[in-house]
């Protein structure tokens, strides 16, 4: 457990702790020589039990608000620290906001220097106490009267600590590995040495990990938990890690983060759970610039608020937010912040991350409103569940990495309304209903488009998608067709989609026309009137006429005239044959049908076709080329 003092400056804090624990945490000259804490202290109590309980001394002075708020996140309990003499003081409540934006919910009170005072006076300034942290935090602590002086009711408070249970971590667990430095310093005979409590997860010497934002991998060469030397620390603890790797002091700043390689994502939009403090000094403004605290790391930013039909935060009020940050952190879902106005003056609120992963456009959708609702239950388990019910279709992979948990997270157990299916190296899960939906949505924009446009062919598979409306994931929405046409109750041709019906029928034409085209290439320039190709081909009529439409509609056969029909290669050879002989001078029918070995029924039928088209000119009995460009442009070539 992970004990944090907090209170006015010189009320104590740093003595209790040398009461409860023989340690004087104060370790810097300046703090000795000026008598307050400047920096963080760290201290431990063994208990009876093989617990450990870690304390976390912070800077009581305004002046070091910063560090004061590095070292109470991540802290599983509190103690408001107040003078008998002097009582609830500034940085009294400005602590107690911090801890109750961050979500400390156990905080005892210990009213300290009770032998300089009257018994009466202790009881007053206990009660106008317990009165202060009623209105700021919803906390069941206790209340301690202590004297570091003489140790009275130092052991009340050292029995009350041991006796606490320990804090349930199975979700904090079941995540990655993850710690906000909050010190870092050179150790003779060990190296490079940062420490932090734990957030997330389990790290053991010689794992391997990546310093954010910077990205360099480190190993773990030593670790102590709790100022114990381990082999592996969990989260929770106090933990001190000496690294190995090409890392040096000046790459690593208060409030960077060491973090499993697998979850090596940085964050610079989070979509946040955002309450203004009630005795905030103005309202939050849509794109206010604020101060972000989190973890260790502070860092500029604007909040956009995202909630429907609110422009304005006012104070008391929670509501949906996007933190639009300056430069990139390392965050998950669930990790607590504080914010401050952007002079660093008073405090504004906070809350808890929703999803790190915030988007730049479309952050105040509707679904993804409920996809921030769904992620506000605290875990994946319950957060799909809310998903499911809500009929949204969810990325298991955006989920997982939106907790931070550890890659190849077993999913949880699927209600029989739940369907999974994998789709672009992604696996996905959505409901049964949702399928029926989307599957509707698909065949009504078929019909729909079917109905307004003339173009049998069908309709391209991303503008179907797109037609079937923006109401549906896409995902949900690609797999469902997919599934439409595996079924065959959808075709595509061309990476056109139509009902299978007419994929039916054109692949039955398909085939009809390839036994029409192979009589006319074997016919070559001895084109066949249409009574022997249908004979030749051995289709029926209507099988013969469907492959005549289907050979003309796709531009492989033109109408020469009502009894013949005649290749696109075949044309092109009798026209070339044309301009070859009028190369040299007029030509006649019977000029032409020697030199192409025809009879002169047809010779006469292709001549007149090309004279029907402007190809050629009929001058008595001679023709010329009247238009060269005729016969390609005819043909559409």
């Amino acid at each position: 457990m992970i004990v944090a003092t907090a209170g006015h400056v010189d009320h104590g804090k740093t003595s209790l702790i040398k009461a409860l624990t023989g340690v004087d945490t104060d370790t810097l000259a300046e703090e000795k020589a000026r008598g307050l804490t400047i920096n963080l202290g760290y201290a431990y109590l063994p208990s009876s039990n093989d617990r450990v309980i870690g304390f976390v001394d912070v800077p009581g002075h305004h002046r070091f608000i910063n560090t004061m708020i590095s070292g109470v996140s991540g802290i599983d309990r509190a103690l408001i620290i107040i003078a008998a003499d002097d009582g609830p003081m500034p940085q009294t409540s400005e602590h107690l906001n911090v801890l109750s934006v961050l979500g400390v919910a156990d905080i005892d009170i210990v009213i300290t220097k009770i032998d300089a005072v009257t018994p009466e006076r202790v009881v007053q300034v206990a009660q106008r106490a317990q009165e202060l942290v009623d209105a700021r935090c919803e906390s069941e602590g206790e209340v301690f009267q202590v004297s570091s002086v003489t140790g009275d009711g130092i052991d009340a408070l050292k029995s009350h600590l041991e006796s606490l249970p320990p804090k349930g971590r199975d979700q904090a667990l079941k995540r990655g590995f993850r710690l906000s430095i909050d010190r870092r310093f050179h150790v003779s005979g060990a190296g490079l040495v940062v420490t932090g409590t734990a957030s997330t997860g389990t790290v053991s010497v010689g794992d391997h990990l990546i310093l954010q934002p910077k990205g360099l991998e480190i190993r773990v060469r030593e670790l102590r938990a709790n100022d114990v030397m381990v082999k592996s620390a969990v989260a929770g603890q106090r933990v001190a890690l000496c690294l190995a790797g090409k890392v040096e002091l000046g790459d690593i700043d208060r409030g960077d983060c060491l973090v499993e390689p697998t979850l090596d994502q940085l964050s610079q939009r989070l979509d946040v759970e955002l309450t203004l403090l009630s005795d905030a000094p103005n309202a939050l403004k849509h794109l206010l610039p604020v101060k972000l605290y989190i973890g260790a790391r502070r860092v500029s930013a604007k909040v956009a608020l995202i909630d429907k039909g609110i422009s304005l935060l006012t104070p008391g009020q929670t509501s949906m937010a996007q933190l639009i940050l300056d430069a990139p952190i390392s965050a998950y879902s669930g990790e607590r912040f504080v914010l401050r106005d952007d002079s660093e003056s008073f405090h504004l609120g906070g809350g808890v991350i929703l999803d790190p992963n915030g988007p730049q456009y479309g952050k105040a959708k509707p679904e993804r409103l409920t996809w921030l609702s769904a992620l506000t239950t605290g875990s994946v388990d319950t957060a799909l569940q809310y998903l499911l019910i809500n009929n949204v279709t969810t990325n298991w992979s955006d989920l997982t990495r939106a907790f931070h948990l550890k890659e190849g997270a077993a999913m949880p157990t699927l209600p029989d309304t739940a369907v999974k299916f994998d789709l672009n190296r992604s696996t996905w899960i959505t409901t049964r209903s949702a399928i029926t939906d989307a599957r509707q949505a698909l065949l009504d924009a078929l019909n729909d488009e079917k109905a307004q446009e003339s173009d049998s062919r069908g309709v391209p598979r991303e503008k179907l998608i797109n037609l079937a409306g923006t109401a549906f994931n896409s995902a949900l929405l690609e797999a469902t067709l997919t599934n439409l046409i595996k079924t065959d109750v959808l075709g595509v041709t061309d990476g056109r989609v139509h009902d299978a019906k007419t994929r039916n029928k054109r692949d039955g034409n398909e085939r009809h026309w390839s036994s029409l085209e192979r009589q006319l290439q074997t016919a070559g320039h001895h084109i066949p009137v249409l009574s022997e190709l249908q004979r030749d081909a051995q289709l029926d009529e209507t099988s013969f006429k469907l492959a005549l439409k289907y050979g003309i509609d796709k531009g492989f056969l033109h109408r020469i005239n009502a009894t013949r029909y005649a290749l696109t290669p075949t044309l092109l050879d009798f026209a070339e044959m044309s301009e070859s002989l009028a190369s040299e001078h007029n030509f006649s029918v019977a000029g032409f049908k020697e030199a192409l070995g025809i009879g002169r029924k047809l010779a006469v039928e292709i001549l007149e076709f090309f004279d029907s088209i402007n190809f050629t000119q009929r001058k008595g009995n001679e023709r010329t080329i009247s238009n060269p460009r005729a016969i390609r442009s005819r043909l559409k070539l």
